[in-house]
């Protein structure tokens, strides 16, 4: 059984749902991030950068156990562990992970900071409020003149 190591936030949930996608049995252990559990020692042993989410897998490659942490390198895994979503053909499989990059390079990231700035900074800075919200426009296709 995979045990998933997260939070009840956008960039947390990927992991688990696609561990519902493949129909892979885990147990969540859940890491407030609110409380600062990602700086406790036994979760940095498993994620060195203190960021959910992560995962141990008894029974990675080769029947050996493995942990990962960082969402896109997580669900590459268990996309390859179950020959599911990431085509195994050269080209395909390079067009859904340029899409993967985009979303953890971009969309996650901008969508992320441009929530933060306007929902959560406790000082307004309008520049950081306007770079964000055209961004988040932007990359949800939409017209930045709006």
């Amino acid at each position: 059984m995979i045990e998933l190591y997260t939070w009840s936030t956008p960039n947390g949930r990927k992991v688990s749902i696609m561990l519902e996608a493949v129909r892979l049995p885990y147990r969540v252990h859940p890491i407030d991030i609110s409380s600062g559990d990602q700086f406790d020692e036994a979760f940095l042993e498993i994620s060195p950068n203190n960021r959910i989410p992560a995962i141990r897998d008894p029974e990675g490659p080769d029947g050996s156990p493995i942990e990962l942490f960082e969402s896109g390198a997580i669900l590459i895994y268990l996309a390859d562990k179950t020959g599911l979503f990431l085509p195994q053909e050269p080209c395909a499989r390079y067009r859904v992970l340029q899409w993967l990059m985009w979303q953890m390079g971009n969309f996650g990231p901008f969508l992320g900071q441009a929530h933060h700035f306007n929902r959560f900074a406790t000082e307004r800075v309008p520049y950081a409020i306007e770079r964000y919200r055209k961004e988040a426009n932007r990359l949800w296709g939409c017209s930045t003149n709006s």
